[in-house]
C-alpha cells in the first residue's frame, strides 16, 4: 500500500475563518509558510532554505498559539486545555520531524503533507469550536490578544 501524500498548496478561503480577523491573518501567515515548503521539494530538510522556513514556522505558531489561547482564555471557553494540548502535540511532532530530518528519514513532501492536513484539520475541526465563544468578545479585545 502505497502512501498519499498531500501536494496541495493550502488556498485560504472564508471556511477557514474563525471570525477573528486577527487570527485569521495568522492563519493566513501559517499556510504562506506551510506553502514555502513546496516550492522546496525537491530539497533535502537539512537545505538552508528548508531550515529557515521551518525556523520561522515553529517561531509563528508559537506566537500564535499564545495569542490564540489567549483569546481563548478571555472568552472563558471551556475546551482551552485540550486545546492547548493539541497545540503543545503539533510542537512535539515539528520537533520529532525536525530530528527525522537530520537522520535523513523525513522528507519535505511528508513535512508538507504532514502539515498541510494538520492545518486544515486543526481549523476546520478545532478551532470552529471556539468560532462562537470568540464572537461573544468586544470588538478590541479580538483585534488584539495579548
Amino acid at each position: 500500500m502505497s502512501t498519499r501524500y498531500e501536494t496541495q498548496p493550502i488556498a485560504w478561503n472564508e471556511a477557514f475563518s474563525v471570525g477573528v480577523d486577527l487570527l485569521d491573518q495568522h492563519h493566513q501567515h501559517l499556510a504562506h509558510l506551510i506553502n514555502q515548503l513546496a516550492e522546496h521539494s525537491g530539497e533535502d530538510l537539512r537545505s538552508e532554505g528548508i531550515v529557515d522556513i521551518l525556523s520561522s514556522l515553529v517561531a509563528y505558531a508559537e506566537y500564535h498559539f499564545r495569542e490564540e489561547e489567549e483569546l481563548m482564555s478571555l472568552a472563558s471557553y471551556h475546551e482551552l486545555e485540550e486545546h492547548r494540548q493539541e497545540h503543545l502535540h503539533f510542537c512535539e511532532v515539528i520537533s520529532e520531524t525536525c530530528y527525522g530530518a537530520s537522520l535523513g528519514i523525513v522528507g519535505v513532501k511528508e513535512l508538507f503533507s504532514y502539515l498541510t492536513r494538520w492545518w486544515r484539520n486543526h481549523i476546520l475541526l478545532e478551532d470552529m469550536k471556539y468560532k462562537p465563544f470568540l464572537s461573544t468578545l468586544p470588538e478590541q479585545q479580538r483585534g488584539q490578544a495579548a
